[in-house]
């Protein structure tokens, strides 16, 4: 987000609902379902946004699968919206739709690296859910927002070649 000057990136994870808030709402709990997000608390927050240049936003503890708190977050120009549903949940709201794609056997790589070390996960946890739970929904979610996007831009190299290439389509775009 330091490619794009006085931007906010806001991630869509602040978003999601407790185990309990989603069997609430939709009958049942998964992560890895556009039914987890709160999306009418995402676009208040959007619109709050636009509107008044701030917004009152989640915290959300993975290690706890709940929110933590909330905090006062500011857009002076650019609101970047990070996630695994930002091009499903508001493709009617954002000016431009941007899909990462990655090879699906490296996404599952950096998940259980992510998982173990950020989220204090086991590798047969991260599986288990990768197979039953994750990669099912990639193909009746994700999979479709590759064709509605803008631009698609890969990230199966090096880091630096993806803000590269990331540089390459923010100066295109002319965000900066």
């Amino acid at each position: 987000h330091n490619l794009v000057p006085d931007s906010l990136l806001l991630s869509l994870d602040r978003y999601y609902l407790s185990k309990i808030e989603q069997i609430e709402k939709n009958g049942f709990s998964n992560f890895d379902d556009p039914a987890a997000i709160d999306s009418d608390l995402l676009k208040e927050s959007l619109n709050s946004l636009k509107k008044n240049g701030t917004s009152n936003v989640p915290i959300y503890d993975f290690t706890v699968s709940q929110r933590a708190g909330y905090e006062t977050v500011s857009a002076t120009n650019t609101i970047i919206i990070e996630g695994l549903f930002s091009g499903l949940l508001l493709a009617n709201e954002s000016d431009l739709n941007v899909f990462i794609d990655v090879d699906l056997d490296l996404a599952l790589l950096r998940r259980i690296q992510r998982d173990i070390t950020e989220r204090g996960r086991t590798v047969e946890s991260v599986t288990e859910q990768y197979i039953h739970f994750v990669r099912p929904a990639y193909f009746k979610h994700i999979e479709n927002i590759k064709s509605t996007s803008d631009i698609i831009l890969k990230n199966n190299s090096s880091v630096d070649q993806f803000i590269k290439e990331a540089q390459n389509i923010i100066d295109f775009v002319g965000l900066d």
